[in-house]
């Protein structure tokens, strides 16, 4: 699985954009982004996103990634596959 698989959605919050991906393991990723000023650590305009690692008993691992770049989370997605 790669970013450029994932498939972005409208986010509640308005301007916002959010991916969702379970992975086979049970473990799951949200991608979102938003513009200036939306609280999210991710620019739709910088292409760098915030990130959240979701275990599979349904718990955020520790605190969401900001500023991610498309590279960076491929890069997370492949390590979460291999769990």
């Amino acid at each position: 699985m790669t970013f450029s698989q994932l498939t972005f959605i409208d986010h509640m919050l308005p301007g916002a954009c959010q991916a969702r991906h379970m992975f086979p393991n049970g473990w799951s990723i949200s991608v979102v982004a938003g513009p200036e000023d939306s609280g999210l650590y991710g620019r739709i305009g910088q292409d760098t996103f915030e990130v959240a690692v979701i275990r599979p008993n349904g718990n955020m691992l520790e605190d969401v990634i900001g500023w991610q770049t498309p590279v960076q989370i491929t890069s997370l997605m492949h390590l979460i596959e291999m769990l």
